[in-house]
């Protein structure tokens, strides 16, 4: 993995994709209430899009990240990758809806956890790769970047591709060490994140909207979220 010294840092974002953003607070996909984090932040907020484990909400969530795959690379890419455990359901989905939505047809690829002591020992399920094949990696947010760093690392280094981007459901737009966490990513990785929706174009949205009647973000929930981000968000 090469450090890009002089990466001129950019993450790009589109018009407020608010269905979207309906379809994570409907799904569950996002939850709102008081959420210890791993990094052992209080979080007003939750998101994790495990919970979405049938055919049709599987294939939604695919489709939003096809369309901003789409979107950023279009048919130059060489396959799609999910880091394992919840990587795995969503990188199968990204591929289907890539073909199904867009006629880009790309194979997915995940890494074990565990290594395998008998019949396949890869460290990697799905297509083989060539050398310096350009990769898309999907997951669900970005936070510190520490598991994103671990798996450019690994495709790179033992697969010999390339990441040529990151693509997230949700930035959740927060402080790294100096810089916002993604940022401080880019410029130490050089591989650029996208996300299909931002966590204050979320709380935007739906601050005090009924969807399908139920208000997912209160003014007290959203008061918590202005506190949360004085606190760490960039």
């Amino acid at each position: 993995m090469q450090p890009a010294k002089d990466y001129n840092f950019s993450i790009i974002y589109t018009i407020m994709n608010t269905d979207f953003i309906e379809f994570l607070a409907k799904s569950g996909a996002v939850k709102f209430g008081e959420f210890t984090l791993k990094s052992g932040r209080q979080s007003p907020f939750f998101i994790s899009t495990g919970v979405l484990c049938d055919g049709a909400t599987s294939y939604e969530l695919g489709r939003h990240f096809a369309r901003k795959i789409n979107e950023v690379y279009g048919n130059n890419i060489d396959a799609v990758y999910g880091p394992a455990y919840k990587g795995i359901p969503l990188v199968v989905a990204v591929s289907i809806a890539l073909q199904k939505e867009f006629s880009i047809n790309k194979p997915w690829i995940f890494d074990r956890k565990e290594k395998k002591t008998y019949g396949d020992i890869s460290a990697f399920v799905g297509a083989a790769l060539d050398i310096n094949a350009r990769v898309v990696v999907v997951d669900d947010v970005f936070t510190t970047g520490e598991t994103k760093m671990e798996a450019v690392d690994k495709i790179e280094r033992i697969i010999k591709a390339k990441v040529v981007g990151i693509v997230i459901a949700v930035d959740r737009q927060e402080k790294g060490v100096r810089l916002g966490a993604i940022e401080e990513f880019t410029n130490k990785t050089g591989v650029p994140v996208h996300s299909v929706t931002t966590i204050k174009d979320v709380f935007d949205h739906l601050k005090n909207r009924t969807v399908e009647g139920k208000v997912y973000v209160s003014n007290k929930t959203y008061e918590m979220f202005i506190d949360y981000r004085k606190k760490y968000g960039i």
